[in-house]
């Protein structure tokens, strides 16, 4: 007899305006578990089952699954099928108007392949279509480029941003929110000036210069510990922070996406009093090789209190230090009272030269360029490594330009680096990432970006060599 344990659900495709099928398909699920239609616990179609019922193939079925149970809207028990799972929702408010930094991570000495992850590929820059919009911005814009700049950056490029966020990130923002600055580090630093007397929390692991700029900004800082789903919400709760500063859709180092509940019980956090704030880091996104984006925090917030950052740096080049925020309404008004004294920091020139760059739609292709390039770097490394398979366990490769190699072969995390290093490779212990002291996980941190498939292969043989 055929399974009729579950509900079966129709849906109308609009093949030309909304997007590929699987998505459409994920997107209705999604507005019928957060509607209340579906309710936890209730069992979704199989995947035959609905193809055949929609007049679909599997795979779109599955992709749509796939992405609702990446952002924990559902969950699959193995030989039983799909299930919605238990979702968390934040009311609606009415607006009004003790440790230690460590020290910086460092690179290993004398290393022919350093595996870092604060580098990208420069080889594939368009650099003959960015130089030709440089010349054209020269000979258009005139004097027009030794005027002062306007302390939020170029109205034009703000615009520009503005619909590349709405269109590719859902996040339904204006230009007069955006701030634009020389890189993330330096709109973290303007954040910190719009809330004096805020006590943060960040996330341990996490990047070591967001603690190194609240401790040079002599901010009480509180380490909030991470687990599979993303930030430990109940340990945050037991802290006195106001501000916290997330990575949701890509965590780095961990390589963690956020899930739905876990994001619902931060905005639900922030949500609960006046003072309260989210940082939401979303550097490299846009590299993301399975399936589509991972929603931002910002478009779930339905009470102005995500601060939303980006940057450049990660998707063009670290040299360009062109980054952004988004700001809340409430606080936009205070930054335009107290600090519109603050000149901008990039410059009107490579501002109007990427508003063209993005206008012109390179910077959309740049980045299909490059997601298909990352994609194959990693897998050029991973399929070197593939004679630890029995001893190593990978985690965070789905998306960015690192991932994490926890290796069971009877070694420390120094003695993997120490070993790694004797044969000519940099990698990075994942301990040294934590404000908090741990254990040895015997994991370490590496980055792929800039180096071709070739060398990744080669790369791989050699950490076989040491690690075997």
């Amino acid at each position: 007899m055929p399974d009729r344990s579950y509900v079966m659900i129709t849906v109308i495709f609009n093949d030309k305006k909304e997007g590929p099928l699987y998505e459409q398909l994920y997107m209705h699920i999604r507005h019928m578990i957060e509607g209340g239609s579906l309710k936890a616990g209730e069992k979704l179609p199989s995947k035959r089952a609905f193809s055949s019922h929609l007049q679909v193939s599997q795979v779109t079925v599955e992709n749509a699954y796939n992405q609702l149970k990446a952002e924990g809207y559902i969950n699959a028990v193995e030989k039983k099928g799909y299930y919605v799972q238990q979702v968390e929702f934040i009311p609606k408010i009415k607006s009004k108007v003790e440790w230690e930094v460590k020290h910086e991570i460092q690179s290993p000495n004398d290393v022919k392949f350093d595996l870092k992850t604060n580098t990208v590929d420069t080889s594939n820059f368009p650099f003959s279509v960015w130089t030709r919009l440089m010349r054209e911005c020269l000979n258009n814009e005139g004097d027009s480029l030794l005027k002062p700049v306007h302390p939020q950056g170029d109205i034009e490029l703000r615009n520009v941003i503005a619909k590349y966020l709405q269109e590719f990130r859902n996040m339904n923002v204006s230009a007069e929110q955006i701030v634009l600055g020389a890189g993330s580090e330096y709109l973290l630093g303007l954040i910190t000036e719009m809330l004096p007397n805020h006590a943060f929390a960040v996330e341990d692991p996490g990047y070591y210069k967001t603690s190194r700029i609240l401790q040079s900004r002599k901010v009480n800082m509180y380490s909030i510990p991470m687990d599979k789903e993303g930030m430990c919400i109940d340990e945050l709760k037991n802290t006195p922070a106001t501000v916290v500063q997330v990575t949701p859709s890509h965590h780095f180092p961990l390589g963690t996406i956020m899930s739905i509940n876990r994001r619902r019980q931060l905005l639900q956090w922030a949500s609960q009093s006046d003072e309260r704030y989210i940082i939401e880091d979303d550097y490299d996104s846009e590299y993301r090789f399975v399936l589509k984006p991972i929603p931002t925090l910002q478009s779930l917030d339905h009470n102005d209190k995500v601060i939303y950052l980006n940057t450049f740096a990660k998707t063009l080049a670290p040299s360009l230090r062109i980054g952004y925020m988004v700001l809340p309404k409430k606080l936009l008004l205070h930054y335009r009272e107290q600090l519109m004294f603050y000149s901008c920091t990039v410059s009107e020139f490579e501002q109007r030269t990427l508003r063209a760059f993005i206008q012109s739609g390179y910077y959309e292709r740049h980045l299909n360029r490059m997601r298909k390039i990352y994609k194959n770097r990693r897998d050029a490394f991973l399929e070197g490594l593939m004679p630890l398979s029995h001893m190593i366990s990978i985690s965070g490769e789905d998306a960015g330009m690192h991932l994490l190699l926890q290796v069971n072969n009877g070694m420390s995390e120094a003695q993997l680096i120490e070993s790694a290093k004797n044969k000519g490779v940099g990698v990075y212990a994942l301990s040294d990432y934590y404000i908090k002291k741990i254990p040895d996980t015997k994991t370490v941190v590496v980055g792929y970006a800039s180096f071709t498939p070739s060398e990744l292969k080669k790369i791989a043989s050699l950490l076989v060599e040491a690690w075997k």
